[in-house]
């Protein structure tokens, strides 16, 4: 699992405010403005069955303490939507990503 230290600074001094499942549809237009903390996961994989849990609590608590639109959080399924995970570089299960504005920082 990867998860970049840019990802927990700024789920630290930021909130989110929606949480989105992103596909093909969405993807491209959901990041292209914001910052956005993208959890990339397979449903079959025991370490992004694990790391659920964790990601729904910093969801969870994030959510209200902190004014609405800081960081949207989101979810890729790779298996589902393998191009996107391919076009992200993902290799490997789960991964957090964090996007300014549409770019992967």
């Amino acid at each position: 699992m990867k998860l970049l230290p840019a990802v927990v600074a700024a789920a630290v001094a930021s909130v989110a405010s929606a949480y989105t499942i992103l596909d093909a549809s969405n993807f491209d237009a959901e990041t292209q403005t914001g910052k956005w903390l993208v959890k990339y996961y397979s449903p079959t994989c025991p370490w992004s069955k694990r790391f659920a849990p964790v990601w729904e609590k910093v969801y969870t608590e994030l959510e209200d303490q902190l004014a609405p639109k800081d960081v949207f959080f989101a979810e890729v399924d790779c298996k589902a939507y393998r191009a996107l995970c391919d076009n992200a570089d993902i290799d490997g299960y789960p991964t957090v990503v964090f996007y300014n504005e549409g770019v992967n920082k």
